[in-house]
């Protein structure tokens, strides 16, 4: 019985430190999120994993979104797959904001400098 129960603690301590927003503290308005650690905790599972189930993340399937606040809208509403709409909003900005500063858009401008139609169309290219 005390395995049992030993194994329900540790299986309950997971499931939360999952779940508990990833901070960084240092903000001066507050903590601010971690969005590599929510990424590495809600999403590398799916995405960066080999044989993976979720789609690759590449810089063009980012630019497709548009921008910060659009990706920050489209991941709220579809991630992660499983749960959608289970994280903070501060999770969801902190995310569309890894993503895009790892893929080279956090200034916007699609990607190399290509506006968001010359992205998805292959003009301009």
């Amino acid at each position: 019985m005390k395995g049992r129960a030993r194994a329900a603690v540790a299986l309950v301590l997971a499931r939360a430190a999952v779940s508990a927003p990833a901070l960084l503290v240092g903000c001066s308005d507050g903590p601010e999120i971690d969005g590599a650690l929510v990424y590495a905790q809600r999403c590398a599972f799916c995405h960066d994993v080999e044989g993976q189930v979720g789609a690759e993340i590449t810089a063009a399937t980012l630019a497709s979104r548009g921008d910060e606040e659009t990706l920050t809208r489209y991941l709220r509403l579809a991630m992660p797959y499983e749960a959608p709409g289970t994280m903070t909003d501060e999770e969801y900005r902190a995310t569309a904001r890894y993503l895009l500063e790892t893929r080279g858009l956090a200034d916007g401008s699609g990607v190399n400098g290509a506006t968001r139609d010359e992205t998805t169309t292959g003009e301009g290219r």
